[in-house]
């Protein structure tokens, strides 16, 4: 079995029998303030080994609180991207003086676009980013997983020159082949769709399932509504999948609801 489990904005956890992986975590809007969210309460119950990525430090795609499971999850490696590590760096310094939780030295590995981390039950490689940080395809037996962390075609088309759109997208694309030539295929990828950017927003989506075969693309980035009414808008525009699917291949779950999840039985 293998599952994989939305929980809010770019947060997704895979599960299999073995492990459990946290992808940029920000918040659980379930969850009250300074409760432990569900989905680590599950895991520290869990024998698994759990691992916390992060791509990058902007506030949608990291919390200093990841830190703190350590204190009830054993068996938890973090692996960060190399802002996140310096953005946390009073967290990670075992003489520094920071009072609050610092999760166990070799715990924390930081990888840079090029580097790569791996162990007996993943690999996580480490590509580049059209904003901060990194983008991942992590390697689990036979199935491969993308994470996109801000890597996406960042046109906002509506208010950028002609010669800002086609920079952007050469840029994105540059990353695109670089993920390409190691992985033309990829079993999960979950991947900005975020229409704040104005029209057009699906174009680093579109261009994304035709580099590269997908079988379960997974919109992700549509959090930060600051109305319901807003918020719902971003929800509806990411489920538009017309707008950006690969007609001849790849299946488009659009997990919105908190703890809505994917489950496979058997390989596909």
């Amino acid at each position: 079995m293998k599952k994989l489990t939305y929980i809010w904005h770019d947060c997704f956890v895979y599960e299999t029998e073995e492990l459990i992986i946290i992808f940029d975590y920000w918040k659980d809007v379930t969850a009250s303030t300074g409760d432990t969210p569900d989905f680590i309460t599950h895991a520290s119950e869990s024998d698994k080994q759990v691992y916390v990525i992060v791509s990058h430090h902007h506030k949608d795609h990291y919390s200093k609180e990841i830190f703190g499971w350590s204190e009830i999850i054993p068996n938890i490696k973090y692996v960060l991207s190399k802002d996140v590590a310096k953005h946390a760096r009073h967290i990670l310094r075992s003489d520094s003086i920071y009072n609050g939780v610092k999760p166990p030295s070799d715990s924390v590995n930081v990888i840079s676009k090029g580097e790569s981390y791996s162990d007996q039950f993943l690999t996580i490689e480490a590509y580049g980013s059209t904003d901060i940080g990194n983008s991942y395809v992590v390697t689990v037996g036979e199935e491969t997983i993308f994470h996109a962390g801000d890597l996406n075609a960042w046109i906002w088309k509506d208010e950028s020159t002609p010669q800002e759109v086609d920079e952007a997208i050469a840029d994105f694309k540059a990353i695109l082949t670089d993920i390409s030539d190691a992985h033309p295929e990829i079993g999960i990828a979950m991947f900005p769709v975020d229409s704040r950017i104005g029209s057009e927003y699906y174009t680093g989506a579109r261009l994304f399932v035709r580099h590269i075969y997908v079988r379960h693309f997974f919109p992700m980035h549509f959090g930060l509504g600051t109305t319901s009414s807003e918020q719902q808008k971003y929800q509806r525009d990411a489920a538009r999948v017309e707008k950006y699917a690969n007609p001849s291949r790849g299946e488009y779950i659009c997990l919105q609801s908190p703890y809505s999840a994917f489950i496979k039985y058997s390989k596909d």
